[in-house]
């Protein structure tokens, strides 16, 4: 059987040209993938870092122990505020040897990076650092610049805190390293700045730094990194590593995608081309070949055609590993120096998943094959017959497919709104409603091309005429032949469904996700005026926040950012969410929380502002156990519910509940929100707050800005990720819609010159070809557009239900778009070989071919 199917793969090559097309760019798409996760695993050597020279590092790791719902032990978990190492650990480790502590905070020069930092001058020899110019400082009032020009020693530069703005003398600076910019002080200067000390550099013997933490809290407390585990404490390296982990989320999708489609379109091709052989095949039982003979057949043509795509993906996988890691690069989805290496076993574990596609794609059409008879080979009639079986597996299979999405979509709705506003959770209800379209479009496609183009058959009812004379002879017989053809018409449409319904139910739904949370962010500032915001800063300092609060005529609502820990939903685990610290009278003025029960004039010291979507449903006066920032239990009682999404802030509290502070110094505030007081003239109060906070790193804007800003941040963040995933399938379905075109009118050649034969010229017979094409892809892109439909109202549904009235967005553009580009594949793939079929073949041409064939 081998033998005969690597003969059926050589003699019927078109045949299996879209299978091996698409599971060779399936491959190659999962090599790359592969490879690109493969890269992200480990954070590439930054060779020097922040504590590069520091033998034995001490970092704080404050954890809370939490016991899970199911009994099992007590599980650690590190607190988000780390309070710093305590004293005694400290002198316990100073006892070992040498030691230096690292105090590192914010502090940004006037014209400095956003990320620029404080640190005291000790720790510069931890990274490495060489003075190029100056001297080291000697008083408080002295700085260093890390990567400064040597004309600025001597010179005063501004600088801002935590507390404000402050001015310095430069002593020295040094050269520039890749993995900081920072601003040196004096030790006790640095001390007064951040009190807390994050890291330990320790010179002694490990062992003894090991058994001096342990003595002083162990793991609890601290955790002890040597050799390469030093460089899980530079920020740098952190950084790093959050961002690959970042982009393997949508990489790993990009591959589930890849190997699904590749199945499908394996799966079509092969179904169709059995359809095409099955007087072939029936042969083959008629001389006496078993049905078994006929699936094992069909298995070793895929097998075949799987070796060779697999073999030709790896190659073009492993030759667009680097540009892809460009393609990253340029997006700032990871640093400048990733880079993608070539592995042996990640090119075989892309084509072993290719072998498996192409056995598991044509393992239905084998089945199939299998159940051709032999008396089929002694039929004539090409009329296409519709199997009961298949009709009644795909309705059942896609209506239980997509009523479960549905229902799934509902119940999220009502119970669960937070999870469709966020995408990654969502992302699997948005597939099932695609999956079950795709299921029902071989079943629905001649329905929607029957209503699609029934206008013109009404019409000429209306006019007295028969329904058939409707749009004319080339608009009539395209219809019907669309209308009998049933397999052509659902190898057509089914693809354009994919496309269209992918698009739209992705797109759709995560434009209205992005739509929900700038409307939340609307309804918040409604009431606010005017809005300060950090400029090229991280936050606003202490200074800033004074310098507003002292404009008279304004009511301000600072909002600083902070944590609290809770159990979550499923009571496995304790986890930290987003929180802020407000004043709760400024909160109840200033902005216009979505406010479901309860009053934000009940929020004071002891209770608690919760968004309802909170763990354990809480109600208004219900006390909640929460840990704070630092770890520190606390009862807090609901003073109200909010009806915010999954990305808005999760709780509010006041300053006696909120830990603000920790390693890296004081939280800086993420905004100040402003009211005018009745009376105050605007353009008197805006003159006043923009002097007050000239120089401080903040400017003052408005809340139409600042909607604006969240949308396009929105959007960006969103097309990053779906140009991975959504190109993939819109590149399958072109593949498959070209392929099943192909196929098909090579297979349709006697039909076409019968058209001929029956008085229809050759531009006849093309435009017919090519407005039954039209009319397949109008179906396929109908039945996508219902799928979006339904999927964004579901969206929209459970959005509306958590953050009120917001829009649900439909990509027409977009939809259309692609609809136009499925067009313009289908039209060449269809008419190009109607008209290679038709060259040359005249009346008397097409009577001998009939007589030959008889």
């Amino acid at each position: 059987m081998l033998t005969l199917a690597l003969a059926s793969v050589r003699l019927r090559w078109a045949s299996f040209v879209g299978s091996f097309v698409a599971l060779a760019c399936g491959v190659a798409l999962m090599a790359t993938s592969i490879l690109v996760i493969a890269a992200t695993a480990d954070v590439p050597d930054q060779g020097r870092q922040r504590f590069s020279e520091a033998p034995v590092l001490v970092t704080a790791d404050l954890n809370v122990e939490f016991t899970p719902a199911t009994g099992t032990d007590a599980q650690p978990t590190p607190v988000p505020a780390q309070p710093g190492l305590p004293a005694g650990l400290l002198a316990a480790v100073a006892a070992t040897g040498r030691t230096v502590e690292d105090h590192t905070f914010y502090a940004q020069l006037a014209d400095g990076p956003r990320d620029q930092v404080g640190r005291a001058w000790s720790g510069a020899a931890l990274g490495g650092y060489r003075l190029t110019a100056g001297a080291a400082p000697a008083a408080d009032d002295q700085v260093v610049i890390g990567g400064g020009r040597p004309e600025q020693v001597g010179r005063r530069v501004s600088y801002v805190t935590a507390d404000g703005p402050h001015t310095a003398t430069v002593s020295g600076v040094t050269e520039a390293e890749p993995f900081e910019h920072a601003v040196f002080f004096t030790d006790a200067q640095a001390a007064r700045y951040c009190p807390a000390v994050g890291v330990l550099a320790a010179f002694g013997p490990a062992d003894a730094v090991r058994r001096a933490v342990d003595a002083a809290g162990g793991a609890n407390v601290a955790r002890v990194l040597t050799g390469t585990e030093r460089g899980q404490a530079d920020p740098h390296h952190i950084e790093v590593s959050s961002r690959l982990d970042g982009v393997q989320t949508p990489l790993g999708l990009s591959a589930a995608v890849s190997a699904g489609t590749a199945v499908f379109v394996v799966a079509g091709t092969f179904a169709l081309s059995i359809a095409q052989r099955r007087r072939e095949l029936a042969l083959l039982r008629l001389i006496g070949a078993t049905r078994r003979q006929l699936r094992a057949l069909v298995n070793r043509e895929a097998l075949v055609v799987g070796v060779l795509a697999s073999a030709a993906g790896c190659a073009v996988g492993a030759a667009g590993a680097a540009p892809a890691g460009r393609w990253l690069v340029d997006r700032d989805l990871v640093p400048a120096d990733f880079a993608v290496p070539v592995t042996w076993w990640g090119l075989l574990t892309a084509a072993l998943i290719g072998l498996a596609t192409a056995i598991g794609g044509v393992l239905l059409s084998s089945l199939k094959a299998g159940r051709v008879s032999p008396g089929e080979a002694l039929a004539e009639a090409d009329v296409e017959r519709r199997s009961r079986g298949a009709l009644a597996f795909r309705w059942a299979s896609g209506l239980l497919v997509l009523g479960g999405g549905i229902a799934a979509l509902a119940v999220t709705a009502h119970s669960w709104p937070d999870a469709a506003a966020n995408a990654a959770d969502s992302l699997a209800l948005l597939l099932s409603i695609v999956a079950g379209c795709v299921l029902l479009a071989a079943v629905l496609a001649g329905p929607a091309v029957r209503l699609l183009t029934a206008l013109p058959g009404l019409l000429a009812r209306l006019r007295g005429h028969s329904a058939e004379d409707g749009g004319g002879i080339v608009w009539s017989t395209a219809r019907q032949s669309s209308l009998t053809a049933f397999r052509r018409t659902a190898a057509t449409t089914t693809p354009v469904v994919l496309v269209v319904a992918f698009a739209g139910c992705l797109l759709g739904s995560i434009d209205t996700i992005n739509r929900s949370q700038v409307t939340e962010v609307r309804n918040q500032l409604s009431a606010a005026d005017l809005v300060v915001t950090p400029a090229g800063t991280p936050g606003l300092s202490r200074a800033v926040v004074d310098r507003v609060r002292s404009v008279p005529g304004v009511r301000a609502l600072v909002i600083t950012p902070t944590s609290l820990m809770a159990v979550d939903p499923t009571g496995q685990a304790l986890v930290s969410f987003s929180a802020a610290e407000a004043d709760p009278a400024a909160l109840a003025e200033v902005d216009r929380l979505p406010v479901v029960a309860g009053s934000l004039a009940d929020l004071g010291p002891g209770s608690v502002v919760l968004s309802r979507t909170w763990p354990g449903s809480p109600r208004v006066g219900q006390q909640v156990s929460v840990r704070l920032a630092d770890g520190a239990p606390r009862q807090l009682r609901v003073a109200a519910l909010l009806g915010t999404g999954a990305e808005a802030v999760q709780a509010w509290v006041t300053g006696p509940d909120a830990v603000t502070t920790g390693v890296g110094g004081p939280a800086l505030a993420n905004r100040i929100d402003l009211r005018l007081l009745p009376g105050t003239d605007p353009q008197r109060a805006a003159a006043a707050l923009r002097t007050a906070v000239d120089g401080l790193g903040a400017r003052l804007t408005t809340p139409a800005e600042i909607w604006s800003a969240a949308t396009d941040s929105t959007e960006q963040a969103s097309w990053n990720a779906l140009l991975m995933i959504l190109g993939l399938a819109i590149g399958y379905a072109a593949i498959a819609l070209a392929n099943s075109l192909v196929m098909t009118v090579t297979d349709r050649r006697q039909e076409l010159s019968l058209l001929r034969l029956a008085g229809a010229t050759r531009g006849q017979v093309l435009r017919t070809v090519a407005v039954e094409t039209l009319m397949c892809v109008a179906a396929g892109t109908a039945l996508g557009v219902l799928g979006t439909a339904v999927s964004v109202g579901g969206s929209w549904a459970a959005l509306t239900h958590l953050v009120g009235p917001t829009p649900a967005v439909v990509p027409w553009t977009v939809l259309g778009v692609l609809a136009a580009c499925c067009a313009a594949i289908a039209l060449p793939a269809a008419v190009i070989p109607a008209a290679l079929a038709l060259r040359g073949r005249d009346g008397q041409s097409i009577l001998r071919g009939a007589a030959g064939a008889a």
